[in-house]
């Protein structure tokens, strides 16, 4: 794949059933609080692999055609082996993902997709806000009010499931292209849709 190019999304009813089938799981089928946490951030990892087939970065993002997709991983590891396990397994567009671990924004690399933990104290994320501003990188978060003070995606629960809000803005910003069968999906903050 030429550096630049789009990543060609899965069909829309292939996304709408996967969406479906994380967003229908509900937390309350749990029987243990550790069992609704694991069953939280594996509905997170999977929706960051997914974002990851329904976003367009700018040529130069990938300078090569074998170049990974990066997804970083900001604060505490709430996934455990869930995200490593993706990136052992699956492509993106043909791309090997790769996740890295940052313990603060001092020790941060360029990455494609960057997840700020809520474990990530209110610094950490104001510093991982402004270092994402203007590049191309899908800043994910999951703490109330991210989106709007400049992330590009929160996660947040409603009815017990996990959904996300997308900000246009910011996204239009960072040079993403987030494809309509998204943003279809999300609660949009900010501007206009793309």
């Amino acid at each position: 794949m030429p550096a630049g190019a789009v990543f060609r999304p899965l069909a829309a009813p292939v996304l709408a059933l996967a969406v479906a089938l994380l967003a229908a799981v509900s937390f309350s089928e749990a029987q243990e609080e550790g069992a609704v946490v694991n069953r939280e951030y594996t509905i997170k990892a999977a929706y960051l692999y997914n974002f990851s087939s329904y976003v367009q970065w700018p040529a130069g993002a990938f300078p090569t055609s074998d170049t990974p997709l990066v997804i970083g991983v900001l604060g505490t590891d709430p996934f455990g082996e869930v995200l490593n396990e993706i990136a052992r397994t699956k492509k993106v567009g043909g791309r090997p993902i790769v996740v890295k671990q940052f313990a603060s924004m001092a020790a941060y690399a360029p990455c494609h997709v960057l997840f700020v933990a809520s474990s990530a104290n209110p610094q950490e994320q104001a510093a991982a806000i402004r270092k994402a501003h203007g590049s191309p990188v899908l800043l994910v978060g999951e703490n109330p009010g991210f989106a709007e003070r400049g992330g590009t995606v929160d996660f947040f629960i409603e009815e017990n499931k996990v959904r996300f809000e997308i900000n246009v803005d910011v996204a239009k910003r960072q040079q993403l292209k987030i494809s309509s069968k998204l943003l279809g999906l999300a609660k949009i903050v900010g501007g206009q849709q793309q």
